[in-house]
């Protein structure tokens, strides 16, 4: 029998910048290893139900674009309580994220992971909002994350595997 994919979200607070680019960088990035595509789902929300429905802002876009991600990614959503819990791990961009998310949860079995723990393990960074900024500000955010998502798409192929996930 398969295993139902692992379900990911990638979370942040308006799902228009950090978290949508995200999604389409670790989606791309499933789709890409043979060892991940088609037992990973990805997608993304926020903390804030400001956005719900809309498309990513144009800045994200263009950051994904230069960076060659044609993917389009999903509208924005709202994490509430029934979103989170339908998934395995949950990764935050801030610490606030984390801890709203946590309150939020009834599946214990939700791991939630800040995305700089990937990289910078037990320091608890956050990944700075680019909405202020420009597009240096943005192709900065999307470096980070991409750089976030190697490290995921690592541990991800260890779960599949080993069916145990630690950062």
């Amino acid at each position: 029998m398969a295993q139902a994919p692992l379900r990911v979200a990638m979370i942040c607070t308006g799902n228009i910048c950090r978290s949508p680019m995200a999604e389409v960088v670790l989606a791309a990035m499933v789709n890409a290893d043979p060892a991940l595509r088609g037992r990973v789902d990805v997608t993304s929300a926020g903390t804030a139900n400001w956005h719900v429905g809309a498309e990513m802002d144009p800045r994200a876009r263009g950051a994904l674009d230069r960076a060659g991600f044609a993917e389009v990614g999903t509208p924005a959503a709202f994490a509430d309580r029934a979103y989170l819990d339908g998934h395995d791990i949950v990764v935050t961009m801030t610490r606030e994220h984390a801890s709203d998310v946590r309150h939020r949860l009834s599946n214990r079995s939700t791991e939630v992971v800040l995305l700089r723990n990937l990289l910078d393990p037990g320091k608890n960074l956050d990944v700075a909002d680019p909405y202020y900024g420009g597009d240096a500000e943005f192709d900065e955010c999307l470096e980070l994350i991409r750089r976030g998502g190697q490290r995921l798409t690592l541990e991800l192929r260890s779960r599949l595997d080993a069916d145990s996930f630690e950062v």
